[in-house]
């Protein structure tokens, strides 16, 4: 669709893209206008960021043709092409290199020479001046060095070293998730001023109060095809978030009748009161009850794994308390959590959940050896028979004496849920359990953490899969910018109501 009769700036027609079992790009045509800012929307997996890294050229398409200014973009598009022929992406890493200076990170690759090849400075910092001037960021100092400036001075850079090789096409990847409120209001100034210099803006975002304020259409994307494209004063919210989800559920395994929690005093297993870490968790309180699955949902930015930490004692927390079964305790490390039987499964179960020099059955048996060990001998017959049972429970396609490396992505993840059951800790908070595992194992892994509520006293999970939220948690909090805004109590529960208090935002505290 095109917002205007005249001919767009930047034509996507028929675009595909394919990966082994997965068609990330199916068919996708879309159109853009010089000087028009298009929100791009969609839950995970839905080919957002496949089609950004097709256009920006960091991956190649099957299929299909990319036209900017009637150009055509080759097959084998590379991040420099895409530069030279006008789209430039800025990501929510930024790309700068923070010990060069400003000028020389704007002109990087393509620096002004004279006498031949001598970079020619004086001219490039008067250059770079000029680009920064068209943003209005005159106070930004183009000797200053990357690293000594602030997250949205980076990101004028950013804007500033595009502008340098003439970009008509800009792509900003979630740009507001590390930025405060006025600092937001700050960037969205600087995308109307691009705007107003005809260049296109592709705007990723899930925070629907920023789609709705800075974007002229909103384009959804879902299973890897274009759901629609309309002009933001023609939409809402809710009409969006149909468009994100689909209007009916096709799937859901959990009902909110299946919950069994009792919701009082009594059966507090867990409470978190006003835990701040002085940085980016502020004051958040809950509750855990028995057999509780509890969700934590929200964007990327809402700080749900760093409160988990602060509470594992991975991060510290400057306030707030913790009691379990009335009883208030202090974890202070990691090993003072696992005493008080709380268990985390890291995101990264690569670095912080498994060591990948060491078998399948070494892992498991990893945080408590009392049960292998006798006057400081370890039996391995004793820690085969462990690992065995728990093969066998959780379904791990791989021999105790495999090194875990050796895994697949959903395999290696059960070992690292098996150690944890090993643990005996009663509470388990899952975080980004199924992130990188294929559909059958998350069936799997959903059915372990149910079971472990049942029998174990309680789990929490923290997922960016709404879906995944809806299906398997009996009551959802929703985090934005380190405090908790929303809970949604189980009759709430549904993939539709989490996404959208997720986008809002949460708004007050209800039962959703």
């Amino acid at each position: 669709m095109s917002t205007h009769n005249s001919e767009p700036l930047l034509a996507i027609r028929h675009v595909n893209k394919q990966y082994p079992g997965v068609k990330a790009l199916d068919d996708v045509t879309l159109e853009m206008n010089a000087g028009e800012v298009m929100a791009l929307l969609g839950e995970n997996g839905a080919g957002k960021s496949t089609l950004m890294k097709v256009l920006s050229g960091a991956i190649s398409r099957d299929s299909g043709e990319v036209l900017l200014g009637g150009r055509q973009l080759p097959m084998d598009n590379t991040p420099l092409t895409a530069r030279a022929f006008g789209i430039a992406i800025i990501y929510q890493e930024l790309s700068l290199l923070p010990q060069l200076t400003v000028a020389e990170n704007i002109f990087l690759t393509h620096e002004p020479t004279s006498f031949g090849s001598m970079i020619d400075y004086r001219k490039m910092h008067d250059m770079a001046r000029v680009q920064l001037d068209k943003l209005e960021a005159q106070y930004i100092d183009t000797h200053a060095k990357v690293e000594s400036l602030s997250l949205p001075e980076r990101q004028l850079v950013e804007i500033a070293k595009a502008l340098a090789v003439d970009c008509r096409v800009i792509i900003m990847d979630e740009p507001t998730t590390s930025l405060t409120w006025e600092e937001t209001d700050h960037l969205f100034e600087m995308v109307r001023r691009l705007k107003s210099q005809n260049v296109a803006v592709v705007y990723i975002s899930h925070r629907m109060d920023e789609v709705f304020q800075i974007s002229d259409t909103i384009a959804v994307m879902r299973d890897g095809r274009l759901i629609d494209k309309v002009k933001t004063a023609d939409t809402d919210s809710v009409k969006v978030v149909e468009m994100m989800t689909g209007k009916l559920l096709e799937h859901k395994d959990r009902r909110p009748e299946d919950c069994t929690v009792v919701y009082d005093d009594a059966h507090v297993v867990m409470e978190v009161k006003d835990a701040t870490d002085g940085k980016k968790i502020k004051n958040a309180s809950f509750k855990v009850y028995a057999h509780e699955v509890l969700g934590f949902a929200g964007l990327v930015g809402a700080q749900r794994t760093e409160l988990a930490r602060a509470i594992f004692g991975a991060d510290r927390l400057v306030q707030g308390e913790v009691t379990v079964s009335g009883r208030r305790i202090f974890n202070r490390t990691p090993t003072d959590s696992i005493r008080n039987r709380i268990g985390y499964l890291s995101e990264n179960r690569k670095e912080e959940g498994l060591n990948l020099g060491m078998t399948l059955e070494e892992n498991v048996v990893l945080i408590d050896m009392s049960k292998v060990s006798k006057r400081g001998y370890l039996s391995r017959s004793k820690i085969t028979e462990i690992f065995e049972n728990y093969r066998a429970s959780t379904r791990i396609k791989g021999t105790g004496k495999q090194l875990v490396s050796s895994l697949s992505g959903g395999n290696q993840q059960k070992v690292a849920i098996s150690k944890w059951l090993h643990s005996g800790c009663s509470l388990l908070i899952f975080d980004e359990p199924t992130r990188g595992i294929d559909v059958a194992a998350k069936a799997e892994i959903y059915a372990i953490i149910r079971k472990f509520a049942e029998e174990q006293v309680a789990a929490i999970v923290i997922s960016s899969d709404v879906r995944e939220l809806a299906d398997v948690c009996d009551r959802v909090l929703v985090m934005s910018r380190g405090e908790i805004v929303h809970e949604i109590m189980p009759e709430g529960i549904s993939q539709e109501n989490i996404l959208h208090s997720i986008v809002n935002k949460g708004g007050n505290k209800s039962n959703g």
